[in-house]
């Protein structure tokens, strides 16, 4: 009797115990969790998560001060879907005189950031002001919600609706836009993964000669290649910014070598039909993408392009500095560089 109670016991304990046993034996079979800081967490299990998913950036409401007012604004990309931006215009403009279009996109590898954030929200606020634009700071989607093509429809979603505000008006139709856009003086421009949007977005806009506009600005823009280039340092192959590519087009042919990211590989248009008639790069002297930038620069002027290139670099500057840094000198530079890139027309 003894014995049968006792055997009872065990079964007992051992009833018990089993989740326990299953979850140690599941915790010595799963594989750590692969971090790419800043961007996404990949937990080998089906899941992937936003790096900052806990605690994302704050944002910010739109600045209205003695030089610059801004609103928030949602607009159509699609019968069945809406976009985002956040619109800046300097505080005082000239009701008889129309100032340029500045469509702008944030960085963030195509995983972080938005126009509402602090850094972004400060960057194109003192552009719009000082600069004299009317900035429009699209927000975009993201992975891990969303993969490649998804940024690069939305900017061209985006880049429609504007220059739809020419020809017609309607009630999706932006009033700032509208009253004080000189929508034939149109600039495109992003830092980092922004900048590669620009760039996808000018030779789109290139095979289409009704959606062309007059500049392109890339800051610190992210490209990559399955060959090095000039300056480009070693083990680029398997840095964050590759890695994290491999994730957002997950569905991409030629990898690091896709059209989207290597504006020079197999899949990517002669760069002889970038859809702008003048072009700055950005570059900062300590950034791993710099010599993709450089790189850049040199082989749309050794090519047939019919534009005007200029290529600038922030001595001693990391990546994003302007986005980091909004008020150190060397984005008061930066600005003051792209004014008159802009201004020159």
């Amino acid at each position: 009797m003894a014995s049968l109670i006792e055997n009872h016991n065990l079964l007992i304990v051992i009833f018990l115990l089993l989740p326990l046993l299953a979850q140690i034996s599941s915790s010595e079979t799963t594989q750590p969790p692969i971090i790419l800081q800043p961007y996404i967490i990949d937990y080998q299990n089906g899941t992937v998560l936003r790096y900052n998913s806990t605690t994302p950036p704050t944002v910010v409401p739109p600045p209205n001060d003695a030089h610059v007012q801004s609103k928030d604004i949602t607009f159509p990309a699609s019968s069945d879907r809406n976009l985002r931006a956040r619109v800046f215009l300097p505080a005082h403009p000239d009701p008889h005189r129309k100032i340029p279009v500045l469509v702008y996109f944030h960085g963030g590898a195509f995983c972080i950031g938005a126009p509402f954030y602090s850094g972004d929200s400060n960057f194109v606020a003192r552009v719009a002001a000082e600069v004299g634009v009317l900035a429009v700071a699209i927000d975009y989607r993201l992975y891990p919600e969303f993969t490649v093509p998804a940024p690069f429809e939305d900017a061209w979603a985006s880049l429609q609706w504007i220059v739809a505000h020419a020809s017609s008006t309607g009630p999706d139709h932006d009033p700032w836009l509208a009253r004080y856009g000189d929508l034939q003086r149109i600039y495109v421009g992003g830092d980092s993964a922004g900048g590669t949007i620009a760039h996808n977005l000018a030779m789109k806009a290139g095979l289409r000669p009704n959606t062309r506009f007059i500049g392109l600005f890339l800051a610190m823009p992210y490209f990559l290649g399955s060959k090095r280039v000039p300056l480009e340092p070693e083990g680029i192959a398997s840095s964050t910014n590759s890695k994290v590519w491999s994730y957002v087009c997950n569905n991409c042919t030629n990898g690091v070598d896709n059209g989207f990211i290597n504006p020079f590989g197999p899949e990517a248009p002669s760069i002889t039909h970038l859809g702008c008639k003048k072009l700055l790069v950005y570059t900062a002297e300590v950034d791993e993408l710099r010599a993709r930038g450089i790189w850049y620069y040199k082989m749309v002027k050794a090519s047939k392009w019919a534009g005007q290139a200029e290529w600038i670099e922030a001595k001693g500057e990391t990546h994003v500095f302007h986005i980091i840094k909004p008020d150190e000198p060397a984005t008061t530079i930066m600005i003051q560089d792209l004014s008159t890139f802009i201004n020159a027309d």
